[in-house]
């Protein structure tokens, strides 16, 4: 197809990697952003969301904690620190995770922002992980 673009989604653990990508939305530190074939050059911060991806007129999920997107030439890279596809995200470990969370949110001593990370990272998990 001539309005597509290549997409690599790299882990520190994992890649994965799209060659006819026709659209890309992803959750920025400012919003979701969009990409098509021909956006402009970019370096976008990624905050914990989910990602988007629209290839052969099919979807697929992912869910991220965050990182950054380098747009250039036709081609996107993600560099984040977890990228889970809907499909493979276990609901039970995501719910003891938020149920962890806000445990710790409620103890005295508890590093709020961090308490506060793992909830929205956990509840990103399980709403992605619904989505068929």
């Amino acid at each position: 197809m001539k309005n597509t673009f290549e997409l690599d989604i790299i882990t520190p653990t994992d890649t994965f990697s799209f060659s006819k990508v026709e659209y890309l939305r992803a959750p920025s530190t400012k919003g979701l952003f969009g990409v098509m074939k021909g956006h402009i050059s970019s370096i976008i911060a990624l905050d914990i969301g989910e990602i988007k991806i629209v290839e052969n007129n099919q979807e697929k999920l992912f869910a991220t904690s965050g990182g950054f997107a380098d747009i250039s030439d036709n081609k996107v890279v993600l560099i984040v620190e977890t990228a889970e596809d809907y499909n493979s995200i276990d609901i039970s470990r995501a719910q003891e995770s938020l149920d962890r969370a806000l445990k710790h949110l409620n103890e005295t001593d508890s590093d709020i922002k961090r308490s506060m990370d793992a909830i929205k990272r956990a509840k990103n998990r399980i709403s992605i992980s619904k989505k068929s």
